[in-house]
């Protein structure tokens, strides 16, 4: 669905569909969204001898003025294991974990944890109690995460951290679970 066009004094505007009666400036509309991506990106260790060392990073996929065309952008670019990394000069590799799509005000729109080569986007709240409610057990697996890796149990923690990200994921924004939820169900029925 591409949402209609108007221009007012020569300027193109972008009737949104997120919010009715409202217009935006078609070059904010298009790039209203970003796209990033969380995961472990691989070096090379000084001396080869000792092969190469994981780190945490998180990578920018792109932009667009569709929670649809946002998630078509993520999963190709995890279908297709393509991820610029040309700022990364030394960087081997990068191992995507968690998708995430902010509004202008850096707002959750909607999240999605990386499994094998797909993307299973998470399904936004649907109240109050519901966000308590996950927001609770958010917080058990990071305590769960700290007393594991107190215990040196560090992969088991950062399992652990992974899943308490993921299910945060569930805790988009009021304004946009709606229609998170729309898209979320869209791309599901394709």
């Amino acid at each position: 669905m591409q949402p209609k066009i108007h221009v007012f004094d020569g300027v193109p505007f972008v009737a949104t569909p997120y919010r009715a009666g409202t217009f935006i400036r078609q070059d904010v509309f298009w790039r209203q969204f970003t796209v990033t991506c969380q995961g472990n990106i691989e070096y090379p260790e000084d001396d080869p001898v000792y092969g190469t060392w994981w780190t945490p990073y998180s990578l920018v996929l792109g932009q667009h003025g569709l929670i649809e065309e946002a998630m078509a952008l993520a999963a190709a670019c995890v279908t297709k294991d393509e991820f610029d990394l040309t700022s990364e000069i030394e960087a081997l590799d990068f191992r995507p974990e968690l998708v995430l799509v902010r509004d202008p005000l850096d707002r959750l729109v909607l999240a999605g944890h990386v499994e094998g080569q797909r993307i299973c986007w998470c399904n936004p709240v649907s109240s109050q109690d519901d966000a308590a409610g996950v927001a609770k057990q958010v917080d058990e697996l990071r305590d769960e995460a700290a007393y594991e890796a107190g215990w040196d149990n560090y992969c088991t923690a950062e399992h652990l951290r992974l899943r308490a990200r993921a299910l945060a994921g569930r805790l988009v924004d009021p304004f946009w679970q709606e229609h998170a939820r729309m898209a979320v169900q869209l791309v599901a029925s394709l």
